[in-house]
């Protein structure tokens, strides 16, 4: 392998010495990139797969490290000649992003790396042999940048981190640079978490359908717990569960809010527990033909089926209006399943009951099998317990829930899969 990395340094070289002056058209070095390109792998058989990644790999590492030291020099010049003006960017990094297309973070990386190497020059020579890659490099300098600043009078172990890089991926050596920043300046490390907590931030936008969506950033710690406590919701549930990973985190952030709701564990607003306050007329609960939508709290007008789920076991006050909307009766509020039946369903039941999903009672609805809006009664031969996201399926995705003659519960799929056509699935549940 070292032979080889020496034809590549040899041929990198010659390419670099053949590039034409800025100012002569391109075409002839696109030409000799191309045929560099498949000079790497020339010798390699085409299935040889494992081999032509690492060539590459360690191509792309010695071309980054290259670029590194460029955009070293040309973050000095942006910051000793005024090149700022004269290339029409705030910083060199901004520049580097605009026009190397790539990121800002590995736009800025890079002019790190290139800042650092003048104290990491085995780690340099350990890219050009292949011993370690451009990520560990990377890695190391973001160290040396941080120790530099909080503890100068500190020796960099420039020949420990190489060994460790050698035998790591660049992920655990990372965990071990963190370390080992804490050992040499925990007050540095300190300062940079609680940073971090006061950069936390979290945005919503509405888009035109209603849907939010969301951006922000937390600290370590907040996102560890976030995680944490997201990791046991977000796990596949039930039968056919077939949602990706990404799908699931997110119906387990509206788990774990619906429960916090529920539960009343979120502090109360103006003496009152926050809820999902729906606003409806009794057409649109019923379903009947020509219904308004009904209006949702920080939210755009939602449909009868949402409306029916969330009226399952819910807290029911009626308003009655007269001509010109005014009011002219408000019922107390009536809560649909009483402590007593939710107690007796919660003992009775004790977990979702859709077909190998153990979601708990406390994170269960209590799902009415013939809704009580359509004359169902609100007792335990009708209650079953449902997760929010089978209580969902049920309502809004289309499924039908039904006994059999012999007293099982039978999960119905829907005739469409909300894109794709198919035949219903009878699945039993109990």
């Amino acid at each position: 392998m070292a032979d080889v990395f020496a034809v590549l340094q040899r041929s990198m070289s010659a390419v670099a010495a053949a590039q034409p002056p800025p100012h002569v058209v391109a075409l002839p070095f696109t030409r000799e990139v191309e045929r560099f390109l498949k000079w790497i792998v020339a010798d390699l058989p085409h299935d040889d797969l494992a081999g032509r990644l690492k060539r590459r790999q360690y191509v792309m590492d010695r071309l980054k490290l290259e670029f590194s030291k460029d955009a070293a020099r040309l973050a000095t010049e942006f910051a000793t000649d005024g090149a700022g003006d004269r290339m029409d960017a705030p910083t060199a990094g901004e520049w580097i992003r605009h026009n190397c297309k790539t990121t800002r973070s590995v736009a800025y990386d890079c002019i790190n790396v290139g800042e650092q190497l003048f104290r990491l020059q085995k780690c340099a020579d350990a890219v050009d042999t292949g011993a370690i890659g451009f990520a560990h490099v990377s890695v190391i300098a973001r160290t040396a940048s941080a120790l530099a600043e909080s503890a100068p009078e500190s020796a960099f172990p420039e020949d420990e981190l190489l060994r460790r890089a050698k035998d790591s991926s660049a992920g655990r050596l990372w965990h071990y640079c963190m370390r080992l920043r804490h050992a040499l300046d925990p007050e540095g490390v300190a300062r940079d978490q609680r940073i971090a907590v006061e950069e936390r931030r979290l945005q919503f936008s509405v888009w035109e359908d209603g849907s939010l969506l969301i951006s922000g950033q937390l600290d370590p710690v907040g996102g560890a717990a976030l995680r944490t406590a997201l990791e046991p919701l977000a796990q596949p549930t039930g039968f056919g569960d077939d949602r990706c990973l990404e799908r699931r985190q997110a119906d387990a952030v509206v788990e774990l809010a619906t429960h916090a709701l529920d539960t009343g564990q979120v502090p109360q607003l103006a003496s009152q527990r926050p809820h999902l306050q729906v606003t409806t007329s009794l057409e649109t609960l019923q379903g009947l033909p020509g219904s308004p939508a009904a209006d949702l709290e920080f939210s755009t007008p939602v449909a009868t089926a949402t409306v029916q789920r969330l009226a399952c076991d819910a807290n029911i006050a009626r308003v009655v209006f007269g001509p010109d909307s005014v009011v002219v009766d408000v019922g107390r509020a009536a809560r649909v399943v009483s402590g007593a039946t939710r107690r007796a369903l919660n003992a009775r039941d004790q977990h979702c009951q859709w077909p190998r999903c153990e979601r708990t009672a406390s994170f269960s609805a209590a799902h009415h099998l013939v809704h009580w809006i359509k004359g169902g009664a609100t007792d335990l031969s009708n209650l079953t317990l449902l997760c929010h996201r089978h209580h969902w399926m049920v309502h809004e995705g289309g499924w039908n829930l039904v006994r059999s003659d012999d007293g099982r519960l039978l999960a119905i799929s829907p005739v469409y899969d909300y894109y794709h056509a198919r035949a219903p699935d009878t699945i039993p549940i109990a």
